[in-house]
């Protein structure tokens, strides 16, 4: 089996999800840059392209085959930044692309700067790599590190650009349990987000945090968007929300944070709900 199908991408709706918003946004962003250029924050790096694996049962792939279809088709006026990146990447369920390599095909690599955090030896090697002789840095670890000081997900960081930003945080779940530097998402994470994303703030340069949680049940909801508001109100940034239903009541939550962004026209995502119900 080749190196880059070592791995396993859920291959759900979920990434569709991510994809679409993460997309939508990036392209945006890198449209109003002078240059073109976008600065990237991605949190959870993953390898740059894996198989899809089977879903559990509940669980729907119908968003993300209908792009991927639309994306193996020829192009149409109008169509969703993800379908022109799915194309671009030669995207299917046998070789799906993470977010780095999307933006890069949407955007382009060589006016990327920033970083990407990953936790695995294999995936990190392989993301060395393919970011060699760029200004975009993978580096082995979490991300609760890097976003201090000048860690890559700062203000700080030594790879910093004048370029508009995008940060994007990938982690399995929401929580309110205690803290573990693990693949969640934690309450207590709220207070060194909304502590990064200031300096970010107060430089009026446009930029995007997204947060991303999947399979969220109805009782944590409520907490999820509480969480992401302390965030915004620690940060003084707006925030946005969309959603889409994950298996049986469970839903995958997204929480946006903007500074002068300009959502694009056709927003949210085809499939993609707005705002928290």
């Amino acid at each position: 089996m080749s190196p880059e199908l070592n791995y396993m991408a859920k291959g759900n709706d979920g990434n569709y999800l991510q994809h679409s918003v993460e997309l939508a946004l990036a392209v945006a962003l890198a449209q109003s840059s002078p240059d073109g250029g976008l600065h990237i924050m991605l949190t959870h790096g993953m390898a740059p392209t894996q198989a899809c694996g089977s879903l559990p049962h509940g669980q729907t792939r119908k968003a993300l085959c209908r792009a991927l279809q639309l994306g193996q088709a020829s192009p149409s006026l109008e169509e969703p930044a993800v379908v022109k990146a799915y194309r671009a990447t030669n995207a299917s369920l046998e070789k799906y692309p993470n977010s780095a390599e999307l933006i890069a095909a949407s955007v382009g690599r060589l006016r990327l700067s920033g970083g990407i955090t990953e936790v695995d030896r294999a995936k990190h090697a392989q993301l060395m790599e393919r970011w060699q002789g760029t200004q975009v840095k993978p580096i082995l670890g979490s991300w609760r590190p890097e976003m201090v000081g000048a860690g890559v997900h700062t203000w700080a960081s030594p790879s910093r650009t004048k370029s508009p930003w995008l940060l994007s945080m990938d982690p399995m779940t929401y929580s309110e349990a205690r803290l573990r530097d693990d693949d969640k998402l934690y309450r207590a994470d709220g207070e060194r987000i909304g502590r990064a994303l200031r300096p970010f703030v107060e430089s009026g340069v446009p930029g995007v945090a997204i947060i991303f949680a999947y399979a969220v049940r109805p009782n944590i909801r409520p907490l999820f968007w509480s969480f992401a508001d302390r965030i915004a109100a620690d940060a003084g940034i707006r925030t946005d929300s969309c959603w889409m239903s994950h298996q049986g009541g469970n839903r995958n939550l997204v929480a946006i944070f903007g500074v002068g962004l300009t959502f694009p026209p056709a927003w949210p995502p085809p499939a993609v709900n707005p705002g928290r119900d």
